[in-house]
């Protein structure tokens, strides 16, 4: 599999997603830095020195709630978030759930190989989510070798 730097395609889920993802690679633009997301369609909820937050745009089944809470500088590892970055989450967390009345749920975030995470962007990044009532959220952990089916890279088919 070619080398990239923003994305792991592999990981897509949606031809869309996969559709951006490339296209933003290609154009050498991270797609989860705040400057590159279309704000009309996934708008920043609200921003903080070290984060910003907004609704996920491809939630996953099952979910009421699903944010993405984003490193707004350029971080790509875990290593690289410092004790100030690690309390400001726990803070978004907190106004979050009492914002937007999270009464239950969970936290993930992917690090490290996209291949060994899941992670289908490399910038480091947050999920909570908030399952629909009587609904279970699966959030895998672990990478795929090659695209999902029926997921093709525009120009390769």
């Amino acid at each position: 599999m070619r080398k990239y730097k923003y994305i792991y395609p592999p990981n897509a889920r949606e031809q869309e997603q996969l559709d951006i993802m490339v296209e933003m690679e290609a154009a050498d633009k991270d797609p989860m830095a705040e400057e590159n997301v279309d704000q009309e369609i996934q708008p920043t909820l609200f921003r903080t020195q070290y984060w910003y937050v907004s609704h996920n745009r491809y939630p996953r089944p099952g979910s009421e709630l699903s944010f993405l809470i984003v490193a707004a500088g350029p971080v790509y590892k875990v290593e690289e978030i410092s004790s100030e970055m690690w309390l400001d989450l726990q803070q978004i967390w907190q106004r979050l759930i009492k914002e937007y009345k999270v009464k239950g749920g969970g936290i993930c975030m992917r690090f490290g190989d996209p291949a060994k995470s899941g992670a289908s962007l490399t910038r480091l990044h947050a999920h909570i989510i908030m399952p629909t009532d009587g609904e279970k959220v699966r959030f895998p952990i672990g990478g795929r070798a090659k695209l999902k089916e029926g997921l093709a890279i525009k120009g390769r088919e």
